[in-house]
């Protein structure tokens, strides 16, 4: 039996590991307010830098009766002061994938990545890591490229190969070679065509930074795309433009401005993308979605915030497709107001997207996205009656094409500080009035779960979690019953 056990306590692990995230996407955000940020993070955690333990291992398992499946998962974290290193191994039925990257800092101003890369350059139009902003923020999506990223998650396309960066002063010199690929149903799936390779070279002084990169074979088409990028910032405001070229004489652009002001936040953007001129690792929102169709659009956010600790929030998008003959228009829109107060806060939204337009950002790993002409209306108000316990009640009406119908959703959490642990129930009730309506919860399930759920139709669930750390170990329990079948996960971490 204790052979028995420990078997089943080292495939505990994945990500009872803090999850961490890019440093400016959503930074002050709580958990359930941005799905694609949080399934982000969830995904994505051991890419993130940080001053933690020197060793880090785990697992975790996680056993479907509903769909009949079982996931195992298991990592590896090492730091120290000039190398950083991650691997990672998952296994459904038979089917494994594997993924890793390192990092080493030779010198100061020299770095050298080997493994899973996701170049991270340019604002989106050639290259850019997956990074996720608040749809109401100014920054949304505009940011700043940061060179290259590991790449350690389990969906989109990257590039295992190598990477070099280089600085002298102001000057950065970025260059990356590699075989694109991306994680498929038999293991890693790598494109066919060229290997890709490339650089860049920016520069900046005060708020001023521009950059020329290069990549060959990096256009949907496998062939070479060059582009230009110039980022102004001054007094709260910055400029952001970029323009992409391929060999066939097309032309992409995208230009943007954010006003970050103490009482208004404003974020503008357009671009204006001709069919396949953009790079296949483009993650500019808006350009993935029918990249064989001349694509244009803009999108505006707004955020106010007002005495009282209120604010108002409204984003809208506006976008065009065209293959010469056929051409579609596509619109998405969501406002939100909400208050806090010292110990709660309460959130009213309203979103709807036309048909066929994508979701209002993107999202990762399978992320199914509604292509009805939807609405969605959602109230949610949290509070924290003690400093050991957190209540959040939910409801939520989606209309649909396909149905409509209502959610009503609570969960809490009570924090057990001597025992180190802390415990958290959901319970959820859903019913479809018309056709077999759509419902999104967000819903706690364990430290590196994935904690939105698509839902369909009607329904009850009741899920209970159970969070425990002591020193360096960290371990988790999720169960979920539900009519049809039930689900469970256990992870466990030992850091060093």
């Amino acid at each position: 039996m204790r052979r028995v056990a420990i078997a089943a306590a080292i495939p505990l692990v994945l990500s009872c590991a803090p999850a961490g995230g890019p440093g400016t996407a959503g930074r002050n955000l709580s958990e359930g307010v941005d799905p694609s940020r949080d399934r982000y993070l969830v995904e994505t955690f051991l890419d993130i830098p940080s001053s933690g333990p020197a060793l880090e291992t785990g697992a975790g398992r996680h056993v479907s009766a509903h769909k009949n499946r079982e996931t195992r998962d298991a990592f590896v974290r090492v730091q120290t002061r000039g190398i950083r290193g991650v691997g990672r191994l998952r296994v459904t039925g038979e089917t494994s994938r594997e993924a890793f990257h390192i990092a080493a800092a030779p010198m100061r101003r020299l770095r050298i990545d080997l493994g899973d890369l996701v170049p991270d350059l340019g604002i989106g139009l050639i290259s850019s890591c997956r990074r996720f902003t608040y749809p109401f923020s100014s920054r949304h999506p505009l940011y700043r490229p940061r060179g290259i990223r590991g790449w350690t998650g389990f969906y989109g396309s990257f590039i295992r190969g190598a990477a070099i960066r280089a600085a002298a002063g102001p000057v950065r010199l970025t260059l990356v070679s590699g075989r694109p690929a991306r994680h498929g149903k038999d293991c890693v799936d790598y494109r066919d065509g060229r290997n890709v390779s490339g650089l860049r070279i920016d520069a900046g002084a005060g708020g001023i930074r521009a950059g020329v990169t290069v990549i060959d074979a990096g256009s949907r088409s496998g062939d070479r795309i060059s582009g230009v990028d110039l980022t102004i910032t001054s007094r709260g405001r910055t400029c952001v433009l970029e323009a992409a070229a391929a060999p066939s004489g097309s032309v992409s652009a995208a230009w943007g401005l954010t006003i970050d002001g103490r009482r208004i936040d404003c974020g503008i953007i357009g671009w204006s993308v001709p069919a396949g001129s953009d790079g296949f690792l483009a993650s500019f929102p808006g350009l993935s979605a029918a990249s064989g169709r001349l694509r244009s659009g803009a999108s505006i956010a707004l955020r106010g915030k007002f005495p009282g600790r209120t604010h108002v929030s409204a984003w809208g998008e506006l976008r065009r497709s065209s293959d010469g003959e056929d051409r579609a228009l596509d619109r998405a829109l969501r406002f939100e107001a909400g208050i806090r107060w010292k110990r709660g806060k309460a959130r009213c939204s309203w979103s709807s997207r036309a048909r066929e337009s994508e979701a209002l950002v993107p999202f990762p790993p399978g992320g199914d996205i509604d292509t009805d002409v939807s609405q969605r209306l959602a109230l949610s108000v949290s509070c924290s009656p003690a400093s050991f316990l957190s209540l959040v009640m939910e409801l939520k009406r989606p209309e649909s094409d396909s149905g409509e119908g209502i959610l009503y959703a609570t969960r809490a959490s009570l924090a057990l500080r001597r025992l180190h642990t802390r415990l958290s129930v959901s319970a959820a009730v859903y019913r479809s009035y018309r056709g077999n309506a759509r419902f999104s919860l967000y819903e706690p399930s364990g430290g590196g779960k994935f904690p939105w759920k698509t839902l369909y139709g009607s329904g009850n669930r009741l899920t209970l979690g159970l969070d425990a750390g002591l020193g360096g170990i960290k371990a988790s329990l999720w169960l979920l019953w539900r009519p049809g079948g039930s689900e469970a996960a256990m992870r466990l971490v030992v850091a060093i």
